[in-house]
């Protein structure tokens, strides 16, 4: 049998993750407060959602945010488990690498001022 290689895109695992919970676009965009339209330009990468409409996507779909971000297999509860023999490959929307670093950067930023403000308190 042969393999068929294909990187996916963004809005392919999207997509994937979509149909593996069988959810429309339609709830999903209403989950996430955008318009059906918004969320077929995700799917179709017409548009990249920014780094927080990930996170959002992600839980609704009970998936990882790297899931979306990274090259690795994506994990969703599926009724039919078909993963069509793809090969996943490593493929960072940069806008969303930056986003999620400066994301990283922010709440490094917040536990520090937490640590000081419980040092405070407990003196």
């Amino acid at each position: 049998m042969e393999k068929i290689q294909h990187a996916m895109t963004l809005g392919d695992k999207l997509k994937k993750a979509r149909i593996g919970k069988n959810f429309t676009q339609e709830y999903l965009a209403e989950m996430l407060n955008v318009s059906q339209k918004t969320y077929s330009n995700f799917e179709n990468d017409k548009s990249k959602p920014d780094f927080q409409q990930v996170e959002e996507i992600a839980k609704a779909l009970e998936v990882s945010v790297l899931d979306f971000l990274s090259g690795d297999n994506i994990t969703i509860n599926s009724t039919n488990g078909d993963h069509s023999g793809f090969i996943y490959q490593n493929q960072f929307p940069e806008k969303l690498l930056e986003q999620y670093e400066e994301r990283i950067k922010e709440l490094k930023d917040q536990i520090q001022d937490l640590k000081e403000e419980l040092k405070r308190i407990r003196k």
